[in-house]
């Protein structure tokens, strides 16, 4: 990081269930991730509601997560 970089802050609750989802995901381990993944959804439908505005511009990370998560279904299942 350079001087003129100020570091990333996470401050939502997604951000922190993201993070714990890669370190499963990283680890193998299918039933913390998806664990996790349900939890991501659950957080990020609860946000929502009759007038509510999205504020995120980006929701790529949870089609990231959603693909790795098969991916490692997948590889468990061949295993």
């Amino acid at each position: 990081m350079t001087d003129n970089q100020a570091p990333v802050i996470k401050r939502r609750l997604s951000d922190h269930i993201v993070s714990a989802f890669d370190m499963a995901y990283e680890q193998n381990n299918v039933d913390a991730a998806s664990s996790l993944y349900q939890t991501l959804e659950i957080v990020l439908s609860n946000q929502g509601g009759a007038n509510s505005v999205v504020k995120r511009r980006n929701i790529d990370y949870v089609h990231e997560a959603a693909a790795k998560l098969t991916a490692l279904k997948r590889e468990q299942r061949a295993a």
